[in-house]
């Protein structure tokens, strides 16, 4: 049987109070000689959502600047075909 799975929303201080979370929980599952297996691979996933979420808000930032610098100056040529 094929397994459902959701669609979620969460900011990005969300996603950072999850991977603090887990990553308690994988402390406290050390003093007890739990498997923390479950909960790493979950905080693995979170973290590389973070970290796509940081790289996406710089590529935005970069693009916005970009835009703002070339507001300002009129294009001589979008496209040379005689060279």
């Amino acid at each position: 049987m094929k397994e459902s799975s959701a669609v979620i929303k969460l900011t990005k201080s969300e996603i950072e109070m999850v991977i603090n979370a887990l990553q308690f929980t994988e402390e406290a599952a050390e003093h007890f000689d739990a498997d923390s297996m479950f909960t790493h691979k979950i905080k693995q996933d979170f973290i590389q959502i973070r970290s796509d979420i940081i790289q996406g808000e710089k590529d935005n930032e970069t693009r916005n600047q970009m835009e703002k610098e070339t507001q300002g100056n009129p294009k001589t040529c979008e496209v040379c075909d005689d060279w």
